[in-house]
């Protein structure tokens, strides 16, 4: 089962559509995610909690979070479900840091999620901001992906002063387990430029490199191998399209042996090589 969902950000910054489903299994991404519940109520599971988003809730899961929606018994359901590149809605600098508190780095175990309750405070305007996005996003109007980043950034602004921290049961831990198999993602993109070795990897997880490495596959659809390739190939991008680096920096910036391994890897996953990809971007 491929439980990770690509989604390609040189071309398609947002995901934004309004559904009537709630066949969404186990997945999991590097964009952050929003779902706003239109009308009934759905059962969420993010990593190793669940619960429950009725009409009017919102939830915002961070980045890298394996989580799934079903139906919450036989009632109607509509919601709506904004996907999106946090770097690509021009966050300004004076605030980025503070917005990233927020929405990208996780502070404790119960961070999977952010949740907004309904209540009549905060309800309409959140549902009206929800609703603008999703018109902005399928109408195309003129400069619609600028008022689609300025929407998103209003409604970040709503979930920051209105969010409940619910703290989700989860089995109690061990206190030498406090390092969840659920960080490892994390502790990965954050430590992508060094040397990674998988066996080190499952060790902080108190697991054997043979359980660590299965349950790693079953969760995630990809060996932890790939996954570290797939999180490096990404910063490499970004560097090679937003930067004047060469690539030997770039491969270096990035966890690469050297440029030949980086050219290599970069074109059998894109399909081009590096040099190329940016002279295309840029043309």
């Amino acid at each position: 089962m491929q439980l990770f969902e690509y989604i390609d950000m040189l071309n398609q910054p947002y995901d934004i559509f309004q559904t009537d489903s709630v066949n969404s299994p186990k997945h999991w991404h590097y964009y952050s995610e929003i779902i706003y519940i239109d009308k009934g109520s759905v059962n969420v599971k993010c990593n190793d909690r669940e619960f429950t988003l009725n009409e009017g809730d919102l939830c915002y899961f961070y980045p890298l979070q394996l989580h799934e929606i079903t139906c919450s018994g036989h009632n109607e359901v509509c919601h709506s479900v904004i996907k999106f590149d946090i770097h690509s809605i021009n966050i300004p600098k004076a605030h980025l840091s503070r917005m990233f508190d927020y929405f990208v780095r996780r502070t404790n175990d119960n961070d999977y999620c952010l949740i907004v309750r309904n209540t009549l405070s905060v309800s309409e305007e959140i549902k009206k901001t929800v609703s603008s996005i999703i018109d902005e996003y399928r109408t195309e109007n003129e400069f619609h992906l600028m008022s689609v980043q300025a929407l998103i950034q209003n409604l970040l602004i709503l979930i920051a002063r209105n969010v409940n921290k619910v703290i989700l049961p989860v089995a109690k831990k061990h206190k030498d387990e406090e390092f969840s198999f659920f960080h490892i993602l994390e502790y990965i993109d954050t430590h992508s430029n060094e040397p990674l070795e998988i066996n080190k990897l499952a060790s902080m997880c108190h697991m054997s490199y043979s359980n660590f490495a299965k349950l790693f596959r079953e969760q995630y659809g990809r060996s932890c191998k790939e996954y570290i390739n797939y999180i490096r190939l990404n910063k490499a991008q970004e560097l090679l399209i937003n930067t004047e680096y060469d690539l030997n920096y770039i491969a270096m910036e990035t966890g690469f042996y050297d440029c030949s391994h980086f050219i290599r890897t970069y074109k059998k996953w894109r399909g081009i090589t590096p040099i190329r990809e940016r002279r295309k971007i840029r043309q």
